[in-house]
């Protein structure tokens, strides 16, 4: 499902009344009625139930117009609150339409607070049209936050009109304050703001109406924005006759006697995700606690502590088609010795993940990762910190930075994963979020276990940057499993994998 910014949905509708001849009027009469659809599909018919709309004075308060006028096809109990006249020819005309069928408005101005407070708590349904996904200021005037405040504590019920009141339609955060809704109607295409938090939480349940815009294929628009869905992602091909050598090996490189379970849990993870061979290159302590496990691991012990000399005719004896993983565990200690073997992995192996320390020392010297051959696949997993130390840049300038995201993974020829409530994937030529996963996965550990989930598809020959989608969203799936939300340690995540799988392809 492609996802799309302000800016892109006004190109769409502008295109669609240009080049399809189909007037704005057309779309926000439909825009409306999807709205009050969408009411009776969730909380069922209207006779017994009272609406109030709150109108703001541009396109949105339009549609809010609309929606009040075909409310009062099915019950008589609908008023509404004007916050400002309508701006816009086509909001006035639906003002008009609604006075002419005999609808109610206040004026917010004329009420008070006190007025609108005694209105919107007497409602049922509150229908939250004041700002649409055009709002580009923060919200500084007093009255309209004290409103919106108002609606939040007093409301049975709100309903939003494409995207709560407040929220940036481009990136979730809010704009002053916001309208905290149960129910949001978008239209045409989900906004970025959506999938975003706070926008997201904000959003309440998300509902997309169709409206009249034709497909992006129609509109001949490039949209390189999706959420990740079930329908497009790829499972492994596992034929009958398939054997361990069919597949590729699966080695991570991590761990020390400070970190003596990060690559274990990545390795463990790896097998659970179809891996037929997974090594773990580590200290004498981590192959103990990998043995101890799953005796099914293959330890390569380079001594009781940090050995650049083995790790690297290690390396020269794999063939190229194995799965590196390298990083979990590994501490920032011997950082200059570490760079030396993220180098090598670079220059020679086919594919190499690089997580947790790994990127915390490659961050150190960046620009290793222009030396990599351009045929190599990289991917990168940090979290938010990890992110902000590798592009030298603060963490709030990066967190759920989906255009950093892209043009770090365009820059370097990187998948990049940034891993957060809403994750965030790029191959610098396209950019996913996934939405599955919970707070099951707040935990010290899970980083690990996706970086194994990843190599572990990816040693299933799916091309990386479809094993990286169908890995975050199984690796959601996984968190969502755990029967109490966030009751559980990240080992556990590791037996609800397979589940994970399972259910991914019952859905397909």
């Amino acid at each position: 499902m492609f996802v799309i910014t302000s800016k892109e949905m006004k190109e769409l509708e502008k295109r669609t009344i240009t080049d399809f001849d189909i007037s704005e009027e057309i779309l926000m009469e439909r825009a409306g009625i999807s709205v009050v659809q969408a009411i009776w599909n969730e909380y069922g018919e209207f006779s017994n139930k009272s609406f109030v709309i709150i109108c703001g004075s541009g396109n949105n308060g339009g549609d809010g117009y609309v929606v009040a006028r075909d409310l009062l096809n099915y019950t008589e109990a609908v008023r509404v609150i004007s916050v400002g006249h309508p701006t816009t020819e086509v909001a006035k005309k639906n003002y008009e339409r609604y006075l002419k069928h005999g609808g109610i408005v206040y004026t917010y101005s004329e009420l008070g607070l006190e007025g609108a407070s005694k209105i919107i708590s007497e409602a049922d349904i509150v229908v939250d049209a004041l700002f649409g996904t055009g709002l580009n200021r923060e919200i500084n005037d007093e009255e309209l936050t004290k409103l919106i405040e108002v609606m939040n504590l007093y409301s049975k019920c709100i309903v939003s009109v494409d995207i709560p009141s407040g929220v940036c339609a481009d990136d979730g955060k809010i704009m002053g304050c916001a309208v905290q809704a149960d129910l949001t109607v978008t239209f045409g295409l989900p906004k970025v703001g959506h999938f975003l938090f706070p926008g997201r939480e904000l959003c309440g349940k998300l509902k997309i109406a169709k409206i009249g815009i034709p497909s992006l294929d129609m509109l001949k628009c490039d949209i390189n924005k999706e959420l990740i869905t079930t329908e497009k992602l790829r499972l492994p091909n596992r034929p009958r006759w398939s054997n361990k050598g069919t597949y590729s090996q699966v080695i991570i490189i991590g761990g020390s006697n400070k970190y003596i379970g990060a690559p274990v849990l990545s390795a463990l993870s790896a097998l659970r995700s179809g891996a037929s061979m997974v090594k773990v290159v580590s200290v004498s302590k981590v192959c103990q606690c990998a043995m101890s496990h799953d005796p099914a691991l293959i330890c390569v012990n380079i001594g009781e502590d940090f050995n650049v000399e083995k790790l690297e005719d290690f390396i020269a004896t794999v063939s190229k088609d194995v799965v590196f993983v390298v990083g979990p565990g590994w501490d920032t200690q011997n950082s200059e010795e570490k760079l030396s073997i993220i180098k090598k992995l670079l220059l020679t192996s086919n594919t190499l993940i690089i997580d947790a320390d790994g990127l915390n020392v490659l961050s150190q010297n960046i620009d290793l990762l222009r030396e990599k051959n351009s045929s190599k696949s990289v991917i990168l997993t940090p979290h938010p910190g990890e992110f902000s130390r590798l592009t030298k840049k603060s963490l709030e300038k990066v967190k759920q930075n989906y255009e950093l995201v892209h043009e770090f993974s365009k820059e370097y020829g990187v998948i990049t994963v940034l891993k957060d409530a809403t994750s965030i994937v790029s191959d610098g030529k396209k950019i996913y979020f996934n939405i599955t996963g919970n707070t099951s996965l707040s935990k010290a550990g899970s980083g690990d276990i996706l970086s194994g989930l990843l190599a572990g598809l990816i040693s299933q020959h799916l091309e990386p940057v479809e094993a990286v989608k169908t890995g975050v969203y199984v690796f959601g799936l996984a968190g969502e499993m755990v029967p109490v939300e966030g009751m559980n340690s990240a080992f556990s995540i590791l037996n609800y994998i397979p589940e994970a799988f399972k259910r991914l392809r019952e859905s397909k």
